[in-house]
């Protein structure tokens, strides 16, 4: 059963703590879900952007492990 923030109010004035700590757990984890998918946006988008940023020559400079220095 998924606790929001006024069970956790509840539980604590009713001395029932391990209803709190169940309430308090669940917040914490759904904060968390919510911070981490924010965070994959943001990791795509800049990992999507840098590849964007790139200059043709620099992708085709490295071919099976050896640049264009090392021939």
């Amino acid at each position: 059963m998924p606790y929001n923030v006024s069970d956790a109010i509840k539980a604590a004035s009713d001395d029932k703590s391990s209803v709190f700590q169940d309430a308090i757990g669940d917040i914490l984890a759904d904060k968390l879900r919510e911070r981490i998918g924010v965070q994959r946006v943001v990791v795509a988008q800049s990992l999507f952007n840098d590849t964007e940023d790139e200059a043709p020559e620099e992708l085709e400079t490295e071919i099976d492990g050896e640049s264009d220095e090392d021939v």
